[in-house]
């Protein structure tokens, strides 16, 4: 089982990373929650995002300690660091789409060719309108 907890601000792309992920995840028949945690205002608040990925069912997206840790905001710090035990992985990154590489190269969570698929089918809308971003996006996912 791999616990994921993703921390940032509202609008850093905290839930759409956990998105791609689950989606990702779930693409290669893995058992996936993801449940999305911020206050009131999504935008400029702090940003939690849990995802649970197993060969098994998951029966409960949260959890007390997390596997990867990452942490797009000095901010969010607080709100996560009771998630760390001595074998926790914490990323401190602040761009969206390294952060995504980062969690997938060291959880060895999915194939490349399934988190590009989930990215693909989250940012369709977005891709179509800027094809350059796609590019973009994939360069500094799969540089990692």
């Amino acid at each position: 089982m791999m616990k994921v907890l993703i921390a940032g601000e509202g609008g850093q792309g905290i839930q759409a990373i956990a998105e791609i992920l689950a989606k990702a995840a779930f693409l290669e028949n893995k058992k996936v929650l993801y449940i999305p945690n911020f206050g009131v205002e999504q935008r400029g608040g702090v940003s939690l995002a849990f995802v649970v990925i197993n060969d098994r069912p998951v029966v409960y997206p949260k959890f007390a300690k997390a596997d990867i840790l990452a942490i797009l905001s000095e901010r969010s710090w607080e709100r996560v660091k009771d998630y760390i035990d001595p074998q926790t992985k914490v990323i401190k990154e602040t761009n969206n789409m390294t952060v995504l590489g980062k969690i997938n190269k060291i959880g060895k969570i999915v194939s490349q060719e399934n988190l590009i698929k989930a990215l693909d089918q989250r940012f369709a809308k977005q891709f179509a309108q800027n094809p350059g971003l796609r590019e973009l996006d994939i360069k500094t996912l799969t540089k990692v």
